[in-house]
């Protein structure tokens, strides 16, 4: 009788070890993952923050009306119809009409 509770005993003390290091391996698991989204939820409130840093200085009204004075010393001027395609096969056609000038000195292939 006192050799079956000991073997009785030392059989739970068994299970209740294995389970004790399965339970401790799936957690490290699990804050190993934590750590690593956690990580990526910090980067990614970093360049968050970044983002609209940029956005609040590209849109505020000092910067859109310096571009504009910047802008304005450009002069622009149309653009030629003959530039303009309206499919490729136009774009093509017309490159097929445009001749290349060789230069004397090159070296032919």
């Amino acid at each position: 009788m006192p050799r079956l509770k000991l073997v009785i005993s030392i059989l739970i003390f068994s299970i209740f070890l294995g389970l004790t290091s399965v339970l401790k391996t799936q957690t490290r698991i699990i804050e190993k993952n934590i750590y690593k989204i956690d990580r990526e939820i910090t980067a990614t409130k970093k360049d968050l923050h970044e983002t609209q840093l940029d956005f609040f200085y590209v849109s505020s009204p000092s910067y859109i009306s310096n571009k504009i004075k910047q802008l304005a010393v450009i002069d622009y001027f149309p653009m030629d119809f003959s530039k303009i395609y309206l499919n490729y096969k136009d774009f093509t056609e017309s490159r097929s009409k445009i001749t290349v000038l060789k230069k004397a000195n090159e070296k032919k292939k």
